[in-house]
């Protein structure tokens, strides 16, 4: 289980380096074939790896952040203005995931990772001009990234990227800010899943994994740092395609392992 966590925690933590996600698409499905193959019930496992994976989010998030800030890739004025937003949502999201079937947030997050995978195998790099009517629903912005994040384990940064590119940030810009955006939508997230499971114990708060989170975070944030380098160095084309369609055939093994 140990080399499972430490796998999901670099890899996560590489992608949100390179995307500016969250990395909830690698850190949940990881999580619940471990949680299943323990033996524990599926309703549970779905649970408690939508909200390990949310709380891990926060320091792979603050990693990638700080490192893009260090490029230069980070534009302050919407963080401030999609942060609050962002971190509402999440809260009001985690409260409404913690209350429904587990089933209908695995088929959630492999509808997202199929959406955001196929987006990201026909995007092309926005030309940069402002849509007025964008910039006009920044805080709808803000809220639908975190209740998407919390219901759905991810895409928040997604939105939020989307979002930016079509106010006028280019796309390295709008990633860096993302990464920004994803603590708030974390801190909510950890809110709404920590507090409405019931009594902690051991290891355990709520629906967060302490054990796990411990690991996957400590390998997040260093590899992290290797996400942000690759994403200067190499080809956003290539990187964007190969990892669109990782998540699309993510989407297919999420609804399989949970459902089938």
């Amino acid at each position: 289980m140990l080399f499972n966590l430490i796998a999901a925690g670099v890899a996560a933590g590489f992608m949100a380096g390179i995307f500016g996600i969250g990395g909830g698409a690698i850190v949940i499905p990881v999580l619940m074939y471990l949680y299943q193959s323990g033996g524990m019930e599926n309703n549970e496992a779905i649970r408690l790896a939508f909200g390990t994976s949310l709380a891990t989010m926060a320091f792979t998030g603050m990693a990638s952040f700080l490192s893009h800030c260090e490029r230069g890739n980070v534009d302050f004025v919407w963080l401030k203005k999609l942060c609050i937003p962002a971190g509402l949502g999440a809260t009001a999201g985690a409260l409404v995931a913690t209350r429904i079937p587990g089933v209908w947030l695995v088929l959630g997050l492999a509808l997202m990772l199929a959406y955001f995978g196929f987006k990201l195998l026909i995007q092309r790099e926005h030309d940069g001009t402002v849509s007025v009517a964008f910039v006009r629903f920044r805080v709808a912005a803000g809220v639908l990234s975190g209740v998407a994040y919390s219901l759905a384990g991810m895409g928040g940064a997604s939105v939020i990227t989307f979002f930016l590119t079509h106010v006028g940030l280019p796309i390295r810009r709008a990633i860096g800010t993302a990464t920004g955006v994803i603590l708030p939508i974390s801190l909510g997230a950890m809110i709404g899943f920590g507090v409405t499971a019931g009594a902690p114990h051991d290891w355990r708060w709520g629906y967060i994994d302490l054990h796990a989170l411990l690991v996957m975070s400590v390998c997040a944030v260093v590899a992290s740092r290797f996400g942000v380098w690759a994403a200067a160095a190499l080809p956003t084309l290539v990187l964007r395609r190969g990892f669109g369609l990782f998540m699309m055939g993510l989407a297919g093994k999420t609804i399989y392992t949970a459902v089938l």
